[in-house]
């Protein structure tokens, strides 16, 4: 068997640049000297004898990426597990790429080039914070030897994923203990909802419709990349069809909880129909090229809304104007990518989200939930991990190119205390402005010079105040460890079943008492 692509770049591993990015890849491409990343990818394909219409052939992470979208073969993180020879795409806080050697638990496995000037192995979380999607082209023979847990059956995808938990991305001050929490105790005592009325109504045209809901209704709101979710099942009725493109609304003891419209159905045998409705989010998945400058991420929100008529509610003012050039680029991504630099020179993490039709910015730190503690008594089941193995940094090292000088400018900002604990944890990154050198490597010490603790409790007494990015309070006994802070909700899933309302959450950051 001849080889693929993976076993091409196994090969290469180890190969550095000569002199400013000069590679046998870049010089193959036409383009010697530029970033070369991507080019190192379709040099790999080309080796391995994989046309270009199955890999494409570009120097641009952007554009290749968008070449998997526009042919469908792009899956986000989250909600695929990679397989070997596939390309992963880095757009999150930096632009990059590599190819995917394997999978094994909830480990990626990827070969790169352009890393640290040369070709080498990496391993990332499957929830790494930088990590966009995957592009899974189509060969026609690919030599799975070798590979593992990407493609191991459904029984090690599922235990997979129980371990993937959401990663701190973002900076939390911390907050004040929880003990003086207000809880709503009538929810607290009986796990209730307080009048138990839950109503979905569609609107088809000029006709409404109360449908009667099926057990089970879930909502699902996650802080970013998202939309929100609905999904839930009714029986079919012929004098009333839900259709895609219908809005509907959901309510829970009168006050409206989701707006969003239907987008997919699912016809089963027992008469019982399967339905799935986003927010207005989902339409941020749209892309387009903006060309914008000295605008607020706020300012940004209101071009894209205004561009692809979405209604807009209150958004903050995040103080901070950067200019850019977004190229076929998704309207998560660009939003995200102006709330990234906001978090690095201002230190504010802003979360934005569907408020029952209207978009909303808000900084989380006015976002706490007291009405919501999260104990033993509230939770039924919970996962704790603590590692310093992947996203932990304590030495920062930004190189800056410096043209002019035909020299480069380096940017280092380190953590003495824990380099002596850890041994040496360093990220290294390339910047295109010397102006942001200094702050950008502080921002980034204190973002990344930490433990990563990662928790998610199921079955949680529900809320209606809940939302992703809202801040709980949380008090748990995790046997070598208290928790006694408020955390970040980065993903929830409100379950309404048989008038029991609970919650499954996805937890991050906060500081921890020993």
């Amino acid at each position: 068997m001849g080889k693929d692509i993976v076993d091409v770049a196994i090969g290469e591993i180890g190969t550095r640049e000569q002199g400013r990015n000069s590679t046998k890849y870049g010089k193959w491409y036409g383009m010697n000297g530029a970033a070369w990343c991507h080019m190192f990818v379709s040099w790999c394909a080309n080796q391995a004898g994989v046309s270009a219409s199955i890999v494409p052939k570009t120097a641009s992470t952007s554009a290749g990426m968008a070449w998997f979208k526009k042919r469908g073969l792009f899956r986000y993180k989250g909600k695929y597990t990679p397989k070997r020879g596939d390309i992963v795409y880095f757009k999150t806080g930096r632009s990059h790429v590599g190819i995917v050697e394997k999978v094994s638990g909830g480990t990626l496995h990827t070969i790169e080039g352009n890393t640290s000037d040369k070709v080498a192995r990496r391993t990332y979380p499957l929830s790494h914070g930088t990590i966009t999607g995957y592009g899974t082209p189509k060969y026609k023979n690919l030599n799975d030897s070798g590979s593992s847990g990407g493609s191991s059956g459904s029984s090690t995808k599922k235990k997979a994923s129980k371990k993937e938990l959401a990663y701190l991305k973002k900076v939390l001050k911390r907050q004040e203990k929880k003990k003086s929490a207000n809880i709503n105790a009538d929810v607290k005592e009986t796990g209730k909802l307080p009048n138990g009325i839950v109503t979905v109504t569609v609107k088809n045209g000029k006709k409404r419709h109360t449908v009667p809901v099926k057990e089970g209704m879930k909502i699902t709101w996650e802080r970013s990349g998202t939309p929100g979710k609905l999904t839930f099942e009714a029986k079919y009725d012929k004098q009333f069809k839900i259709l895609e493109g219908n809005e509907v609304l959901v309510t829970v003891d009168g006050r409206n909880f989701f707006f969003g419209y239907i987008f997919s159905r699912q016809i089963k045998k027992d008469g019982f129909v399967s339905y799935t409705a986003y927010d207005q989010l989902r339409y941020l998945k749209n892309e387009e090229t903006l060309i914008y400058k000295n605008k607020t991420a706020s300012q940004v929100i209101k071009i894209i809304a205004e561009r692809f008529q979405l209604n807009c509610g209150k958004l903050a003012d995040t103080g901070y104007k950067r200019s850019a050039v977004e190229d076929s680029t998704t309207l998560f991504d660009m939003i995200q990518n102006a709330l990234d630099d906001t978090l690095m020179v201002k230190g504010k993490v802003y979360v934005l989200y569907d408020k029952c039709g209207r978009l909303r910015l808000t900084d989380v730190s006015s976002m706490k939930v007291n009405s919501c503690l999260v104990d033993q008594e509230t939770g039924e089941e919970f996962t704790y991990k603590v590692s310093i193995d992947s996203d932990v940094y304590n030495q920062i090292k930004l190189i800056y190119e410096n043209k002019k000088k035909g020299s480069y400018d380096l940017y280092v900002t380190k953590h003495s205390k824990n380099i002596n604990k850890w041994g040496v944890l360093q990220y290294v990154d390339k910047i295109d402005n010397p102006d942001i050198g200094k702050l950008k490597s502080k921002a980034l010490l204190k973002l990344y010079n930490k433990k990563q603790r990662n928790l998610t409790v199921s079955g949680v007494i529900g809320n209606r105040s809940v939302r992703a990015g809202s801040l709980v309070p949380v008090m748990l006994d995790l046997y070598d460890i208290k928790v006694a802070n408020y955390m970040m909700v980065e993903k929830v899933t409100h379950i309404f079943n048989n008038r029991q309302y609970s919650m499954d959450l996805v937890l991050s950051g906060g500081d921890f008492s020993g």
